[in-house]
């Protein structure tokens, strides 16, 4: 298996990036950050929430906060591509409230001239300054939140999935039992479970994992250890939470800290 990851920090705070060449199958999970990147060579397929997406070399690839998607290679071949991830506050910041409220219309767009500059970007942004990555930000997510170009519009979630979401949300640590999350709803486990996978892609416990990732996450990224850190994120120990997280995001929860110790 080829699989390595470059995570590195950008001089404004919110901001991360990833450069990575991987023959890795990602497994379905989210982000808290809007995440704009190119693929630089090979390709993958992925399942997102605006339909089933093929990117290849030179296609800009985007995600929206809390898109559940995974990443598969394509015929197994390793892939290379290089992802800008950027927290909401900071596009609420300098882009605006009302920016900052939009989702991205297209999972994987085939522009060669704006893969050319996302690039170049990504690759000038760690040794630059804070102004310029606020340039940076502002430029790229300003045109990509404002594209004419729309999908059709995600379903949205029944009030069902909704309370078994709000259950989970509320008590991440505490992970419920299925039959817990059906009473809430007001269904049998055999239709929450169901229910669940067609809205969100995922089954509950695989989403109370990557929930938990994203949590564990943001709290490495604001200095908790790593002990702590699976402590409070309801991880069995350590082990247990560098697994999950090197699943969800191709690097250990210690490189992760790494990149934010710079």
């Amino acid at each position: 298996m080829l699989h390595r990851v470059k995570c590195t920090r950008s001089a404004l705070p919110g901001l991360c990036m990833f450069d990575i060449l991987s023959d890795r199958h990602f497994p379905r999970h989210a982000h808290d950050h809007y995440g704009v990147g190119v693929m630089l060579d090979g390709g993958h397929v992925s399942w997102s929430g605006r339909g089933q997406v093929e990117a290849g070399p030179n296609h800009v690839i985007t995600v929206s906060p809390n898109e559940i998607h995974d990443g598969i290679p394509i015929r197994g071949a390793p892939r290379h591509w290089r992802m800008l991830f950027v927290d909401p506050d900071v596009i609420t910041e300098f882009a605006g409230a009302e920016i900052a409220a939009r989702e991205f219309s297209l999972p994987a767009i085939a522009n060669s001239k704006l893969a050319r500059r996302i690039a170049i970007a990504l690759q000038n942004l760690p040794g630059g300054s804070a102004k310029e990555a606020v340039e940076v930000v502002i430029d790229l997510f300003g045109e990509l939140l404002d594209s004419p170009e729309k999908m059709p519009s995600v379903s949205v979630l029944s009030r069902s999935v909704q309370l078994m979401l709000e259950r989970i949300h509320d008590k991440p640590a505490e992970a419920p039992s299925l039959v817990e999350l059906a009473g809430i709803a007001g269904l049998s486990p055999y239709t929450a479970l169901r229910r669940f996978r067609r809205e969100l892609g995922t089954t509950p416990h695989a989403y109370i994992t990557q929930y938990r990732v994203r949590w564990a996450y943001k709290a490495i990224g604001n200095g908790t250890t790593l002990a702590e850190t699976a402590a409070i994120t309801g991880f069995a120990d350590q082990s247990h939470m560098t697994r999950a997280f090197v699943r969800q995001f191709g690097v250990t929860p210690g490189q992760w800290r790494l990149a934010n110790s710079f």
